[in-house]
């Protein structure tokens, strides 16, 4: 499923490149690794490859997905949910979750929140994670600047009313 090259989003680290394949002796059973170089931060990870895809590695999103992404970012939310508690757990489990889009959620509705009521510190903190991990693999999957993703996530979002 993977191979050495590929473009991953390892949730909770972020994105990267397999760099390679490796194989390593664990209670006397050969086991092959991916070695995923993390982009933007100074490290990597070895995963068995046999549990890349249940540990939550994917390949970033394509072309088509990040202009749904962008869409949806500049789309009003249809309703929100009230109480923090109920709200912060929620977008606790989409940042978890992985997905490009849960993360697009998140990034919109706070930043729908934020202009309308304020957040609180934590809801801040959760905005500005989801922001810049969206941002990277967006960045990555375009092969474009970070810098540049930014603006462009920040003008669609812009476009909330």
């Amino acid at each position: 499923m993977f191979k050495v090259g590929d473009k991953v989003a390892c949730p909770p680290h972020g994105v990267g490149v397999i760099e390679k394949r490796e194989v390593r002796r664990v209670k006397g059973k050969e086991v092959v690794y991916l070695r995923i170089s993390i982009i933007g931060k100074n490290f990597s990870i070895l995963i068995p490859e046999t549990s890349a895809t249940v540990s939550g590695v994917r390949h970033v999103i394509c072309k088509e997905e990040v202009n749904q992404i962008m869409k949806l970012l500049s789309t009003s939310p249809r309703s929100t949910i009230q109480k923090w508690t109920v709200r912060h757990r929620t977008n606790i489990d989409r940042l978890r979750s992985g997905s490009a889009g849960e993360l697009a959620v998140v990034v919109r509705n706070l930043t729908y929140r934020l202009r309308k009521k304020g957040l609180s510190y934590s809801e801040k903190k959760l905005l500005e994670e989801a922001f810049f991990r969206l941002a990277e693999e967006i960045a990555l999957s375009l092969e474009k600047p970070l810098k540049e993703v930014v603006q462009e996530m920040k003008k669609a979002l812009r476009k909330i009313k």
